[in-house]
């Protein structure tokens, strides 16, 4: 008897550690001795006590995780937590379900919190593959930076960080516009005819006008001539040529003179301003001649052997105008002075010149002297025909 006594004390403590209970197996079934027929009670222990007594790894009941099923039916067959059926001998199983005892949980299902059973959705991105267009051509796109980061052999020497070529005579300068671009000389005759009647034409009252523009020179003759019989035009553009094939000369003076004839017969005449170039450029048969108002390269008398400071701007001109468009054509320079002996001396003045701002050989410009009466007097470079 006593060893089945302590069989059972042995099961009960161990069921006390499977379900986590702190007390102590005789206090959870409540077994005690029979000593003379009576049953005696287990001696009392007190809290501290009963904590020395917790077996390695027991915690307290008040701190002991309880483990919970939902929805789990008590099997009524079996005996509650703490009981012990049958025969002494044999111990309770712990319930199936509960962790550690060797059984598996109820299932557990997750529902989405969102009503309306809305459904899971995987969107996956679009397959996105970077693929450079360039890439055969990629490094042909690189700049050179060895050129970029070359230093100029103009930079080399501190003597030629001066920026010579800048300031260097033989340079271009645009701004030189002696020699324009314009198909010619342009006479308004519209504005004319308004100027004369102190007051704005309507077309169809500008229609009944006649009109005449005569171009003369220094001496008054008539060098070209226009008329119209009815609506003078806005503009009149002249190459500077008259109908005899004779050019209008560097230096000389030429002035128009506008008249208008109404429909009543009454005519109005008005003198326009003095046309005067010191340069012109034009065509003939043996070259392009650029002619040069000598006045304005040998002074106002034009009997200076070499070419005054106040004319090189023009000649620098007449070189810019070469170097741009007539680069490489044989030259021919031709002075017209008061005696021949001058214009000898003229034309070397300006083959010099030529041959510095060219940057010729004197094998390759040409020239030639006359001599001519004051008016007359120029000088002509002409740039032969191959």
């Amino acid at each position: 008897m006593k060893n089945a006594g302590q069989a059972r004390t042995f099961a009960a403590a161990a069921l006390a550690v499977i379900v986590g209970s702190a007390q102590p197996a005789h206090a959870l079934f409540g077994s005690s001795k029979k000593e003379g027929g009576k049953t005696q009670d287990p001696p009392k222990v007190d809290d501290s006590q009963k904590k020395q007594e917790q077996l390695p790894g027991m915690k307290d009941e008040s701190n002991a995780v309880k483990f919970q099923v939902p929805n789990a039916a008590p099997d009524a067959s079996a005996p509650p937590p703490g009981a012990v059926s049958g025969d002494a001998s044999k111990t309770a199983a712990p319930p199936a379900s509960l962790p550690g005892s060797g059984g598996l949980p109820t299932e557990v299902v997750i529902k989405s919190s969102e009503g309306g059973g809305a459904k899971l959705k995987v969107n996956k991105p679009a397959l996105n593959i970077d693929v450079d267009a360039f890439e055969s051509i990629r490094a042909s796109l690189e700049p050179d930076e060895s050129l970029l980061l070359a230093e100029s052999p103009f930079t080399v020497s501190w003597r030629r960080t001066y920026p010579e070529f800048l300031n260097n005579e033989r340079v271009v300068q645009p701004w030189r516009m002696t020699f324009s671009d314009r198909p010619g000389i342009i006479f308004a005759i519209r504005d004319q005819l308004n100027e004369t009647l102190q007051r704005p034409l309507e077309d169809k009252e500008a229609r009944g006008y006649q009109w005449s523009l005569t171009i003369a020179d220094e001496e008054g003759r008539v060098f070209q001539h226009y008329e119209g019989s009815k609506d003078p035009p806005e503009q009149l553009i002249w190459n500077g040529q008259n109908d005899q094939g004779e050019w209008i000369k560097a230096g000389r003076s030429y002035s128009a003179i506008y008249m208008f004839t109404d429909s009543g017969g009454a005519p109005r005449t008005k003198v326009g301003k003095p046309v005067q170039f010191t340069g012109v450029v034009h065509q003939e048969k043996d070259g392009l001649h650029v002619t040069l108002d000598s006045s304005a390269l040998f002074g106002p008398s034009k009997d200076a052997r070499t070419i005054q400071k106040s004319g090189e701007g023009l000649l620098r001109s007449a070189a810019d105008l070469i170097k741009r468009r007539y680069s490489g054509i044989p030259i021919r320079v031709i002075a017209y002075a008061n005696v021949k002996e001058l214009a000898e001396a003229q034309v070397a003045s300006v083959q010099s010149y030529l041959m510095q701002e060219l940057m010729i050989l004197q094998a390759h410009i040409f020239n030639d002297a006359d001599h001519a009466q004051f008016s007359e007097q120029r000088t002509e470079i002409v740039l032969l025909n191959r």
